[in-house]
């Protein structure tokens, strides 16, 4: 099991109760195939799969802070657990908070399974939360162009 999944059960924030129910960060949750998720992608636009990921960490983040957790420690949490949601694996090359601009790399491995407008929107909305800034997200480069790994900016919006 994943590190974070771990972390997350004995935290309490992730249980599996009576008849298959599962709580995730105090609330219901429902386990889909990423086949589901990746359906739903094809029928939105990129800017509505952007805008619908950016409210994906929200209650996750709320529990975050309610515990008191520091901003880079939160910021480290959340980017840790976007492996586990199927983004791949998370680094940071530049991290500017001087400029307010921050460079990632997402190594997008089998187990990646969204696309990459889900992710700049997971993004956007953990570095916002975490640097109580506003932040959007663009891609820079993309293995479905021939990169090797998906590149992010993370940035001040205007």
């Amino acid at each position: 099991m994943h590190k974070k999944a771990e972390e997350l059960m004995f935290a309490d924030l992730l249980s599996f109760g009576e008849n298959g129910r599962i709580n995730l960060f105090n609330g219901s949750a429902f386990l889909f195939p990423s086949e589901f998720i990746l359906n739903l992608e094809e029928k939105l636009s990129p800017d509505d799969i952007y805008e619908f990921a950016k409210k994906m960490p929200i209650p996750i983040i709320k529990i975050l802070c309610d515990r008191k957790m520091g901003d880079l420690e939160r910021l480290d949490f959340l980017l840790e657990l976007a492996e586990v949601f199927g983004m791949g694996s998370i680094s940071i090359p530049n991290f500017d908070q001087k400029n307010n601009t921050h460079e990632v790399t997402v190594t997008n491995t089998e187990k990646n399974k969204v696309s990459c407008h889900h992710t700049r929107g997971y993004l956007a909305t953990a570095f916002s939360s975490s640097l109580n800034k506003k932040f959007e997200c663009k891609e820079n480069e993309c293995i479905t162009t021939g990169s090797e790994n998906c590149k992010f900016t993370i940035y001040i919006k205007d």
